[in-house]
């Protein structure tokens, strides 16, 4: 419990009714995915529940979040914010901090039509806003982990690739202008926020901080606050207004007149890499994904029992090594000239379109699942529970070499009962902005209710990070905590030591929650 004037400092700033002790809520908090697996990366029993927030605060604008930063400052508290949440890594990593629940910042500031961006507050999600763009003609890049995540959280904070990220990118190179509350409390604006009030560039002038704020995979929360954010846009090839049918699970969706999904179709793993290279660099995909068999088939059924009805049938016997492309177009002409080339990549690697084939049949709704960032929550549907392995941002080739290091590993696993059956093969791969870069990770089942599957899988995550260390296979996209910057900092220019200079220098007094990023100097 916090002590009683550091309470009422708190409340006096949000109002009574925005702070709360009340055990029944901050054990909500604490409740997160994913907690099970930290905690038996550290040797405890795996339990859903995470630590008990002391506090819960919800500040409803800047001033309020710098009030109270500095509140912590001057207390010597701890805090940890997260707007919409999802994982162990938006909570807090232990005991004596303070949860900032950003709910309450939840405007779209500005869609700038012109010049192709939008200012949004930490509890915007991707479908609020993705809804407000399409009215316009217009799309953002949306995280992979869905529809009713933060964009913000993403673009400033952690990791971010998505289901659209051969035409949208990635979350760190699409954030713009940017509104930091540093750890001390000081107001910072990145960008031209800095010198014209204008959200349009991220960078200048002088030198840019992006690298320090975000990087790759972001600060998960450890470096302060960011309140506003403005996010680069895309142009929308697609109808204003969806049309949508049919009840939950069972929705129909009005495919639009110039969009089409191939599934393709490849013997081995060299015609499939040089397709993907071309099909990457011709520019055609608006998506464009690769999975396993088994994989396939749970992102194209609606229910359970329809996904193990397909993984029993022949579809996995007709698939060998596939990958997704949703060709979308603005006209006829674009649309044919799109699908042709296509299909001439396709057949001069020798491969096959297995829906032109009628192997597989995409849903309609699989198509709006897509570009709504919907098809990964496919992916809880066995066990309410998964987490992916492995990562970076490199090339094609070096995605699926992780994909072949990784198929004897994962199988030594399933083979003692301790993760789901996908016969080692479970893996996705997409590239960013058609193929200057690509993403692996390698998405795993367990059962969040078994203990020793809990256990299984978090000794499978570490073998394969050092299965990465090994064979230079970079480094995972979920890095998080001391541990994990320490092992693999010593093979990459001991960048950890930088990392807690940054801390350091940006939070002298600890108050900004290290525990999903790192801790000062030891």
């Amino acid at each position: 419990m916090l002590d009683r004037e550091v309470y009422r400092a708190l409340e006096k700033v949000v109002g009574r009714e925005n702070i709360t002790e009340e055990p029944a809520i901050l054990d909500t908090y604490a409740y997160q995915w994913c907690t099970e697996v930290e905690k038996a990366l550290r040797g405890e029993e795996p339990s859903r529940f995470g630590y008990r927030p002391e506090a819960v605060v919800l500040p409803c604008c800047t001033s309020e979040v710098q009030a109270i930063v500095r509140i912590c400052n001057q207390y010597g508290i701890r805090f940890k914010a997260h707007s919409t949440g999802l994982g162990a890594w938006g909570a807090v990593s232990g005991p004596g901090v303070i949860q900032l629940d950003l709910r309450r910042m939840n405007k779209i500031l500005e869609i700038n039509e012109r010049n192709m961006y939008a200012v949004i507050e930490p509890y915007v999600t991707n479908a609020q806003l993705q809804s407000e763009l399409i009215k316009r003609g217009l799309n953002h890049h949306m995280q992979g982990a869905g529809p009713q995540t933060s964009p913000l959280a993403s673009h400033t904070s952690m990791v971010g690739p998505g289901f659209t990220s051969a035409s949208t990118g990635f979350s760190g190179r699409n954030v713009l202008a940017v509104e930091w509350v540093l750890p001390t409390g000081e107001i910072l604006r990145l960008g031209s926020l800095n010198c014209s009030e204008e959200w349009f560039s991220g960078d200048g002038p002088g030198p840019s901080l992006r690298g320090v704020m975000r990087g790759f995979m972001g600060a998960y929360g450890g470096l302060g606050v960011f309140t506003k954010c403005a996010i680069k846009l895309y142009p929308w090839p697609g109808p204003r207004e969806w049309k949508v049918s049919g009840v939950i699970p069972n929705y129909e969706f009005e495919v639009p007149p110039y969009w089409r999904m191939f599934v393709l179709n490849f013997p081995d793993w060299d015609s499939f890499e040089e397709a993907y290279y071309r099909i990457g660099e011709a520019e055609v995909s608006m998506m464009a994904m690769a999975s396993s068999q088994e994989g396939l088939a749970t992102m194209f059924s609606n229910t359970r029992e329809q996904t193990i009805e397909k993984i029993l049938s022949d579809l996995m016997t007709k698939v060998q090594r596939y990958f997704i492309v949703l060709v979308a177009a603005h006209t006829e002409r674009e649309f044919n000239y799109k699908t042709k080339l296509v299909n001439e990549i396709v057949r001069e690697t020798g491969g096959e379109d297995l829906v032109e084939k009628g192997v597989v049949k995409p849903p309609s709704i699989s198509y709006a699942e897509g570009v709504r960032n919907m098809l990964g929550s496919h992916a809880f549907r066995f066990t309410s529970c998964f987490q992916s392995t492995h990562g970076g941002m490199d090339t094609i080739s070096m995605a699926i070499n992780i994909a072949k290091v990784n198929v004897p590993i994962k199988r030594k696993y399933i083979e003692r009962e301790l993760i789901g059956d996908d016969r080692g093969e479970g893996m996705w791969i997409t590239f960013y902005e058609q193929g200057h870069f690509a993403h692996m990770e390698i998405p795993t089942i367990y059962d969040p209710a078994d203990p020793e599957s809990c256990k299984g899988y978090a000794d499978y995550s570490m073998e394969c990070n050092k299965a990465d260390i090994e064979h230079s296979l970079g480094i995972p996209f979920f890095i998080v905590g001391d541990r994990m910057h320490d092992l693999f900092g010593p093979h990459c220019c001991n960048y950890q030591n930088w990392l807690r200079k940054i801390k350091e220098a940006f939070d002298p007094n600890g108050v900004s929650d290290p525990g999903h990023y790192i801790s000062p100097k030891k």
